[in-house]
C-alpha cells in the first residue's frame, strides 16, 4: 500500500475517532455546553442566552430553590420506566439519565442542569438525544415536554401553586 493510499485509509478513521472523542460521554453531558447532533433526534430547552447551542424552546422560570427543582427532576426521571440515572451531582445541580425504548431498546440520553436565579427562583437547561439513528419520530421532544410538565406540576404542588 502506497503512502497516498495509507493516508486515504488512516485520515477518515482518525477523523471519526476524533469526532467520537470530542462528543461528550453521556455521564458528563452538560446541556448548557452541548454540541447539537444536527439530526432531528435531539431537543434542547434552555433559557434565552444561557446555552451555547441553538435552543428549541425556552425553559420556564419556577418559584423553587435550585435544590428543590433538581430533586423534582430526579423524582420525575426515577419514576420513568426503563430509565437509569447515570450521574447525579447536587453540588453542580446536574443530572444525567438514559432511557431505553420499550420495543427495540434504543438508548436516549437526557441531561438536566438547574440554573439558580435571584429571589429563590430557578430554571433549567434540559437536553435529550438519541444515541443511535437519525430520526426518532419526535420521541425526545415529547419526552422533554412530558417531563417538564411533570416537574412543573411537582414544584407547584409543593409550593402551593405560587
Amino acid at each position: 500500500m502506497g503512502r497516498n493510499a495509507t493516508v486515504l485509509v488512516v485520515l477518515p478513521l482518525a477523523t471519526l475517532l476524533l469526532a467520537s472523542a470530542l462528543r461528550a460521554t453521556p455521564a458528563t453531558l452538560d446541556p448548557t455546553t452541548v454540541v447539537r447532533t444536527g439530526r432531528p433526534n435531539d431537543r434542547l430547552v434552555c433559557p434565552p442566552g444561557v446555552c451555547a447551542a441553538p435552543v428549541d424552546e425556552p425553559s420556564p422560570v419556577l418559584a423553587a430553590t435550585p435544590e428543590r427543582l433538581l430533586e423534582a427532576w430526579r423524582a420525575v426521571i426515577e419514576a420513568e420506566p426503563r430509565t437509569v440515572v447515570l450521574a447525579f451531582d447536587p453540588a453542580g445541580l446536574r443530572l444525567v439519565a438514559q432511557q431505553r425504548s420499550r420495543l427495540f431498546g434504543f438508548v436516549d440520553t437526557i441531561a438536566v442542569k438547574v440554573l439558580p436565579l435571584p429571589d429563590g427562583r430557578s430554571s433549567f437547561a434540559a437536553y435529550s438525544r438519541s444515541e443511535t439513528g437519525y430520526w426518532d419520530l419526535g420521541v425526545n421532544a415529547a419526552r422533554l415536554e412530558a417531563w417538564i410538565r411533570a416537574v412543573v406540576d411537582r414544584v407547584e404542588s409543593v409550593s402551593g401553586g405560587r
